[in-house]
Formats: structure tokens, sequence, C-alpha cells
């Protein structure tokens, strides 16, 4: 479900999707070309030893505290400005969620003497195209463009993340135009699941709530939770700029350092949740979808904590797992859907979480097929094939010299977050290639425990009680 789920899988397992609501926020602004070109500059004074992958990168600090990398491609010819802000949705108010999925977008609503027409006209003459990703863990604004036009783009960037005016009246706008799309999503049964799944688990652990918050919730926001936010998060001592061009950090950092040397520094908020409670038997939570065509499963529990070395091991049990499903579900003749499996890392302990969708007719039967998988892998492992068959598909998946520049970006945010380490990357695929049985075995063995286990479905419930009481205790939730 987050934006972190899709890199990790992009990068350490290579998931592909972009600009979901809930995963991350997306607008996007195009328009004519842009004539702007850059001033070369004098040398930075220092460059620090890179990775092999990385052969031109560049890391540095501001006097503020905020963190620089660049990644010089001279063949590049589009450019990639990417801040990241090491907080996210978790640190949303009480009563306020959204507000930093507001936040995030309500920036680009002006600047100083720059109205809201005045920064999209200009995007657009810099045929820039705007991100906007909010997580649970951290806030990414993303602007590619043409390399040429990246000079103003540095000091637009600069100049709405550090003093924007949060204008009242576009302000409210904004957030109907935003409440518009909360309000679709969750009209998704798929997107109700993963609600529901979450809500559980992690209640009252901030996770528990979806990232761009719950629509009575977004509609309490105001212009002065919209400023607080920004003033409490967006400093620069909590974030990270990447910067992806054709250019030299020579002419670059003459031109970071007075625009992004303006964001103020400040006290970095501390995590302070309250932890979800363990997972003590197996939950299962009925939502009544009569009409949906589908039934939405998801099956779970807590997964890693934040620096766990069963990483790497965890991506190919949930990738054998989820081809398990796929083959003995074809076999029986069960129509699966959208099989997802996956061990998020995120910043405090992230989720293991198996999901799909099946007819509602055949609910019971295929939730204790996915059952009978997870017992299997505690019992006996994958097999050597499937093993290598998992190795093989993340192998297409990671190819990191045919990454796209934002996959490269996004890669290193990723790393950057969870203070994974700079040598990380490259050493994934190698990683990969070492995984044994004896490895999944290991991490099956901690992770997965068929006897406690939260279990939502979503869909027509009628009878799905008694046929399920056998398997755990069974709560049937209100549609409301």
């Amino acid at each position: 479900m987050s934006r972190w789920w899709r890199i990790g899988r992009m990068i350490l397992g290579m998931a592909i999707g972009m600009g979901v609501l809930g995963e991350g926020h997306t607008e996007i602004v195009r328009g004519l070309s842009s004539s702007s070109s850059c001033a070369v500059g004098t040398p930075p004074p220092r460059q620090q030893p890179v990775d092999a992958l990385f052969p031109n990168a560049y890391y540095d600090y501001l006097l503020n505290g905020l963190q620089i990398i660049l990644l010089e491609r001279p063949e590049a010819s589009e450019a990639v400005l990417s801040l990241m802000i090491k907080s996210g949705a978790a640190f949303d108010r009480a009563g306020k969620s959204g507000t930093a999925a507001l936040t995030a977008r309500a920036i680009w609503l002006g600047a100083e003497d720059l109205s809201e027409a005045t920064l999209r006209q200009r995007l657009a003459a810099l045929e820039a195209t705007l991100r906007t990703e909010v997580t649970w863990d951290a806030t990414t604004i993303t602007v590619e463009a043409p390399a040429r036009g990246l000079p103003e783009l540095i000091r637009l960037m600069a100049r709405v993340v550090s003093r924007p005016t949060f204008e009242a009246e576009a302000l409210m706008a904004l957030k109907a135009r935003f409440l518009d799309e909360v309000r679709a999503k969750r009209r998704d049964p798929s997107q109700i699941a993963d609600e529901e799944w979450y809500r559980a688990l992690y209640h009252p652990h901030p996770y528990a709530r979806p990232a761009e918050g719950v629509p009575e919730e977004i509609a309490a926001i105001t212009p002065v939770d919209i400023a607080r936010h920004h003033a409490r998060f967006f400093i620069a001592n909590n974030a990270t700029l990447i910067v992806l061009s054709p250019f030299s950090p020579a002419t670059l950092m003459p031109l970071i350092r007075p625009n992004f040397g303006a964001m103020l520094k400040g006290k970095i908020v501390p995590p302070t949740f309250v932890a979800p409670a363990p997972a003590q038997g197996v939950r299962i939570l009925l939502r009544d979808l009569p009409d949906a065509p589908l039934a939405h499963i998801r099956i779970g529990s807590f997964g890693l904590e934040r620096f766990s070395e069963d990483y790497v091991p965890t991506l190919m049990l949930a990738e054998v797992i989820r081809l398990r499903l796929e083959r003995e579900a074809s076999k029986g003749g069960v129509p699966l859907a959208d099989v997802r499996c996956r061990f998020d890392l995120r910043t405090h302990r992230g989720p293991f979480l198996l999901s799909f969708a099946v007819p509602n007719e055949q609910v019971v039967s295929a939730i204790e097929r996915a059952l009978g998988i997870l017992r299997a892998m505690r019992a006996e492992g994958p097999t050597a094939e499937e093993l290598a068959e998992a190795q093989r598909r993340w192998e297409e998946r990671f190819t990191p010299n045919a990454l796209a520049p934002r996959q490269l970006v996004e890669a290193l945010h990723f790393v950057e977050l969870h203070g994974l380490g700079r040598d990380y990357v490259p050493r994934f695929p190698a990683r990969v290639q070492r995984v044994t049985r004896e490895e999944v075995m290991r991490v099956a063995e901690k992770y997965l425990s068929p006897n406690d286990l939260l279990i939502v479905v979503v869909g027509r419930t009628q009878g799905l009680v008694e046929a399920l009481t056998p398997l755990g205790a069974v709560e049937v939730k209100s549609s409301g």
C-alpha cells in the first residue's frame, strides 16, 4: 500500500506502479519549452567516495543540515529534482489525518510573490512534471523536466518549499479536490480491504489510518494546521535533496547553496507512537459488500523491524508464496486475481501481507489454500525449483543500469530513509543469488505464524461466519 513498498519492490523488490492516491499523490503539469541553461560555477570543496553503481555521485551537506546527493549523468537530456522530508502521514495530528498529504500539495499554491497561476505557468514553460508522494514515513516532492530548465526548477522548488503562502481560498479549493479523490478511492473494494486490514492490525499506531487521511478528518483541516505542519517538518536537517542531471557538482552546488540554504533548520520531531498490540490467535473480519463482483481477501501479521537483516530472504519467501498460490489455485480451478505477497520495510515495524481477490463463492476454499501454503513454508520451505524461479524473477526486475532516472532517485531516497548504506543497491543482486532454502525456511518459521493471523474479507459475506468459524474468531464489520 505504501510508496516505500513500491520502491522497495522496485529496487529491493521492483514492484511497478506510481501515483496511486494513498500510496502517493501525483499532480502533473506540462507545457512549452524553455531556453534556460546552467552556468558553470566553481567546484565544490569536497566530494565523497561513492559506490560503483553511482560513479559520479556526490554527497554533501549544507550548513542548515540539508543532505545533498547529486547524480551526474552526462548523457541525460532530462533532469530529476527530488526533495524528501523524512516525516510523513504518521505525524498527522489526531483527528486531522491527511494533513501531511494536503501540505505536500499545498506548497505549490504560491510562494512569496509567486501566485499559483504564475507557478503553473513557469512549470508549464519548463515542460515540468510535478509529483508529490506522501507515505506514513516520508513526504517527497519530485520535479522532472528537460535538463536545460534545471536552474529555474531549483529556484522555484526552493521557494515553494521554504516560503509557501498557503492562501486560504486556494487551500479550500485544493482541499475540495483532494476530498473528491479520497472519497472516490474509498469506493474501491480492494482499497476498503486494505484500510480494514491496516486499521485492525496497527491500531492505535498511526499506520492504522490511510496515509491520505479519511474524509471527515480532511474536511476539518485548516490553513493553520497546514502552516503548522510545514513549520514542524519541512526543515532542512530533516530532508534529503537528490538531483539527477547531466551537470556536474561544480555547476549545481553554486545554485543549490543560496536557494536551498534558505530552508530553516529546526528540531526534529521524534516518533513517540503507541505500539500496536501483537497478534494473538486467528482473527477474521468480514465487511459485507453484497454487490461486489469479487471478494477481496487480506491475510497477514506483523513482519520486519526497520534494520532487519532478514529483508532479502523474506522477499524470496514472499515471491515463492505468491507463485505457489497462483499455481495451486490454477490447478484447482480457482480464478484468483491481483495476487500480491510482500514484507514492507518501514520506519517502524512493517507488515507481512498476502492479498488476492476471488469469486465470492470460493472465499473459504481460497483462504484454506492460502493458510495451507503458509504452513507448508514453515514446515518444508520452498523447493529448489521455486527458489530458483523467485531469484530469476528478481534478476529480471532488477537491472540497475537500466533503471529510469526517477527510479534511481527513488532508490537512493529509500536507502537514505532506512539507513541501508550506500552499497546496498549494488550489493542487492548478488545478495539475492546467495539466498538459500535454509534461509527462506528460517524466516518463514520466524514470520509466518498460521496461529496468529489477521484475515479480512470484503465482499458478499452471507454464510461466511459459520464457514470460517473453524479457522478463527469471526467478526462482522458494519458497512458504514
